[in-house]
């Protein structure tokens, strides 16, 4: 796999949307238009007088990753029906580039009628699927759907287990193409 070259892998990982979806709602955010960035405390951030978390199961698939690699950032991405993030690029988040994270994308609900594109390329993501992104090329959401758009985006450093886990989901999908 040339990291230059491929912009989308789904990874082998699921996760209960129904159990995302209700942790979410527990939350009780408030309202926002057009899009809203929900920064969650990393569970190596926690500290004892911290009052208990409401997203016990966000966390240990957070904490899951991190026994692997460091994780940087956990937010929650909410887009509202009917807007759009217009085509841009983030030039930190490939696996190509030097001194970078990588973002991991699980949709958590609202895809319907929703389209994430990548390189003006539709990327078919459900909910609970967990997909390598390279958010460092152009990409845009519209949402034409009725309900908000949630997903948990995971950055995290790219070490050679991440690396791997891209690797080998990537060369399994193409065996089966």
């Amino acid at each position: 796999m040339d990291p230059h070259v491929v912009d989308r892998v789904k990874l082998p990982l699921s996760y209960d949307a129904a159990r995302l979806r209700a942790e979410y709602d527990a939350m009780g955010l408030h309202p926002y238009m057009f899009y809203s960035t929900v920064m969650l405390k990393l569970p190596h951030e926690r500290k004892p007088e911290d009052p208990p978390t409401r997203s016990p199961y966000i966390m240990s698939l957070i904490e899951a990753f991190n026994q692997h690699t460091q994780v940087t950032l956990a937010r929650l991405l909410r887009l509202e029906p009917g807007s759009e993030v217009r085509q841009h690029c983030d030039p930190m988040l490939g696996l190509e580039v030097p001194d970078s994270v990588v973002r991991l994308t699980i949709p958590i609900f609202g895809g319907e009628n929703v389209t994430f594109y990548l390189n003006d390329t539709p990327v078919p993501m459900q909910a609970g699927e967990c997909w390598y992104l390279k958010l460092s090329d152009q990409h845009r959401i519209t949402h034409g759907g009725l309900e908000e758009r949630v997903n948990l985006t995971i950055d995290m450093k790219p070490t050679q287990w991440v690396r791997d886990l891209i690797q080998d989901s990537y060369t399994a999908a193409q065996s089966h193409s």
